[in-house]
C-alpha cells in the first residue's frame, strides 16, 4: 500500500506517485542515456521541453524577422542561407534545425526509457524515427528527381546552342517555329523576360531544392502523427505498466490509501 497523504510536491498536489516526483528527475539521463527508465511524468516533462523548444525556435525568429521587415529594417542577412553540412538553411532558423536534429535523438532516448519503465518493448521507440527516415527517403527521391531535371535542362540548352551555332539548323528552327505559329494562331506567345538573365541553377542546387521541397512536408506530417501517438499512448502508459491509461500522475486504486489533495 502507498500512503499518499504526504504531499509529494506542494506546488503540484495532483502528483500521486512518488516515482513522479519532479525533484527526483535527472534531465541528462532522461535525454541522453537510453539504458535506463523514466516514469510517466518525467517523460512528459522532457517531451514538453523538446516540443516547446521546437515551436519557439521556429515561431519567435520568424515573427521577429517579419516584424522587423515591416518596420523597414534590413533582414536580408537573417534570411541568408547558411550551409549546415550540404543543406542550406536560413540563418534565422539555424538554431531551430540544429535543435530538431538533436531532439530527434533525445526523443528516441526518452521513448526508450519510458517503454522500459512501463515494461513494454523498447523497439516501439523506433516509431519516433519514422518521420526522419521518411524525410530522408523523400529527400533522396527528390534530389534524384532534381538531378534528372537539371540534366534534361542541360541537354536542351546544349541542343539550342548547337542549333544557334549552325546557320542552316537555326534557319530550319525559325521556319519550324513560324509554321507552328501559323498552324495555331491562338497559341499564347511565351512571356518575355526583362532584365539580365538569371544565373542557372547548378545540379546540387536543383537537387537540394527539390529534395527539401519533398522531404519537409512529409517529415512534418509524419511528425504530427507521431506526436499524437506520443500524447495519446506513450505519455498515458501507467508507471510500471500496471494500472489504467490516463493523463497525469496516478497509481492503481488498490495500492493507495488516499490522495493528498483529497485528504481532509
Amino acid at each position: 500500500m502507498h500512503d499518499t497523504h504526504t504531499l509529494i510536491d506542494p506546488h503540484r498536489p495532483w502528483i500521486a506517485d512518488k516515482r513522479d516526483d519532479p525533484g527526483e528527475m535527472k534531465w541528462l539521463e532522461t535525454l541522453f542515456n537510453p539504458f535506463g527508465e523514466t516514469t510517466k511524468l518525467h517523460f512528459s516533462r522532457a517531451w514538453t521541453f523538446m516540443f516547446l523548444g521546437r515551436v519557439l525556435l521556429y515561431i519567435v525568429p520568424t515573427v521577429v524577422v517579419a516584424i522587423l521587415g515591416i518596420a523597414g529594417f534590413q533582414t536580408a542577412a537573417l534570411n541568408e542561407p547558411v550551409k549546415l553540412g550540404a543543406i542550406p538553411v536560413p540563418a534565422m532558423l539555424l538554431p531551430f534545425v540544429v535543435f530538431v536534429l538533436v531532439t530527434e535523438f533525445t526523443s528516441f532516448v526518452a521513448h526508450m526509457r519510458r517503454f522500459a519503465e512501463a515494461r513494454r518493448s523498447t523497439l516501439l521507440a523506433a516509431v519516433v524515427l519514422v518521420p526522419l527516415l521518411l524525410g530522408l527517403g523523400a529527400f533522396a527521391g527528390g534530389a534524384a528527381l532534381g538531378i534528372g531535371q537539371h540534366e534534361a535542362m542541360a541537354a536542351k540548352a546544349a541542343a539550342e546552342r548547337e542549333i544557334a551555332s549552325d546557320p542552316v539548323k537555326a534557319e530550319a528552327a525559325r521556319k519550324e517555329a513560324e509554321a507552328a505559329a501559323k498552324a495555331n494562331p491562338d497559341a499564347k506567345a511565351a512571356p518575355q523576360r526583362h532584365g539580365p538573365p538569371s544565373e542557372p541553377q547548378t545540379a546540387m542546387e536543383m537537387a537540394l531544392g527539390t529534395g527539401l521541397g519533398m522531404a519537409i512536408p512529409i517529415w512534418m506530417l509524419a511528425s504530427f502523427c507521431v506526436m499524437l501517438w506520443t500524447l495519446l499512448y506513450v505519455a498515458r502508459i501507467p508507471n510500471g505498466g500496471v494500472g489504467t491509461f490516463r493523463t497525469g500522475s496516478d497509481i492503481p486504486e488498490e495500492q493507495i490509501e488516499g490522495r493528498p489533495y483529497q485528504a481532509v
